[in-house]
């Protein structure tokens, strides 16, 4: 019996659309940004002051990535886009977001909004347009989604990546 269910659900998972891979959105000032749900270690909620996060007597640098990304820029929050996830909208309550990549270093960025998941289609994501990576001039965001009437646009970080950047800057 168990055969036949597995040829079953094979045929019917075929037939189903792509579903998506799962993502971490979050916003960093002006924008949305996606991690893959992978790479997250953990999200720690912010209340009144950012705490030093040590793992294995070693300290966790955390970074203000929306500060390295967009300078000083003031925001004004009626003018970023809102991310609606399952008909609720995400909250702008700032999180710290632990980072870990494939050899298990791990980074916190400071985050403007809690974040949320986000089932992201492969086709859905596109190649980083010049204009962006001239602005931002980093190498750890290098794709995004088409924004749509339901969803703003999403820059796809690469974890490995990043962290690789910032360990080098901090040695």
């Amino acid at each position: 019996m168990p055969a036949i269910s597995s040829l079953r659900s094979q045929r019917l998972s075929e037939l189903r659309p792509d579903i998506g891979k799962q993502y971490v959105a979050f916003r960093l000032r002006l924008a949305w940004f996606i991690l893959p749900i992978e790479s997250i270690y953990r999200v720690i909620p912010l209340e009144k002051h950012i705490p030093k996060i040590t793992l294995a007597g070693q300290n966790v640098p955390l970074i203000d990535l929306g500060k390295i990304l967009f300078g000083q820029t003031k925001v004004q929050v009626s003018d970023i886009p809102q991310l609606v996830v399952n008909g609720a909208s995400v909250s702008s309550k700032p999180s710290l977001i632990i980072v870990c990549n494939q050899k298990e270093d791990l980074i916190g960025i400071l985050s403007n909004s809690q974040p949320a998941l986000q089932r992201v289609a492969q086709d859905q994501i596109v190649p980083l347009p010049p204009t962006y990576s001239e602005r931002w001039k980093v190498d750890f965001i290098s794709s995004m989604t088409l924004p749509s009437k339901d969803l703003p646009s999403l820059f796809e970080i690469n974890s490995d990546r990043l962290i690789s950047t910032v360990l080098k800057k901090n040695k």
